[in-house]
């Protein structure tokens, strides 16, 4: 296996064309001479290749994911939830088209759980999923907000979708996202639809905020604040579970 790539660069400019010729998500034809000597290969020329040019499906191993399929179960999820305020909360949040489109298609990260095309949307279902089975094996006997609980599944991460993108079937950092990072761009964004809802009451407000914030479970593990209420607690332990087991799978 080759182990070196080197491409001999005379000035600055050219090295700043470079790096955005070379960044992530970007497809490359390359000239090059193979030095077996050093196991490696000096570029001679390269071309940027436009999108018309290449099948990025030849250049990604995805998982296979049916994502109609995924769309369903986030559409039955919001339809099982039994508090009228909550449900209308998420069915008005779901229901815009760009965070919508943008939901569909994020992925959970660029390099650790779920980094493709749609691989949050596949980390909430899961999470319900999981979270589903308990509630099935325990039939609802239980102390804990259940309507909470699958209300934070869905919103948890929904400030990836500024955070994350894909470009060219690659998942990417937006410009500027990791200023606040998508715990403080959940709580903007669903902050101002719960403002929207007449007599939303403070107390869910004050929660579903809580449930955003401390997801991660630890300070050390990017979490603002840790859990402080049982469903936050559990929101976390669900969304270790699953972050943990399926890694990119």
């Amino acid at each position: 296996m080759l182990q070196n790539i080197k491409k001999w660069i005379s000035d600055e400019n050219e090295l700043t064309n470079q790096k955005k010729k070379y960044e992530i998500g970007n497809v490359l034809e390359i000239d090059g001479k193979y030095e077996s000597k050093y196991t490696s290969i000096s570029i001679i020329n390269e071309k940027l290749l436009r999108s018309n040019e290449f099948d990025i499906n030849d250049f990604l191993e995805l998982p296979n994911i049916n994502k109609q399929e995924l769309i369903q179960d986030l559409e039955d999820t919001i339809s099982y939830i039994k508090n009228n305020l909550l449900q209308k909360l998420l069915e008005n949040i779901f229901n815009d088209k760009d965070i919508r489109i943008r939901y569909i298609e994020c992925p959970s990260s660029v390099k650790k759980h779920h980094a493709y095309k749609h691989g949050n949307l596949r980390h909430t279902i899961s999470m319900v999923n999981l979270f589903k089975n308990l509630e099935i094996f325990y039939n609802r006997n239980t102390n804990l907000d259940v309507d909470l609980i699958y209300t934070g599944i869905l919103l948890h991460d929904i400030g990836k979708i500024y955070e994350y993108t894909i470009y060219n079937g690659v998942p990417k950092v937006i410009p500027g996202s990791k200023l606040y990072g998508h715990l403080v761009l959940g709580i903007q964004l669903v902050s101002g639809f719960m403002n929207k809802i007449e007599n939303f009451p403070i107390d869910y407000k004050n929660r579903i905020r809580h449930l955003i914030l401390s997801h991660h479970g630890k300070r050390e593990w990017g979490s603002l604040v840790e859990p402080q209420i049982p469903e936050a607690e559990f929101l976390h332990f669900l969304d270790m579970v699953d972050s943990r087991f399926s890694l990119n799978q």
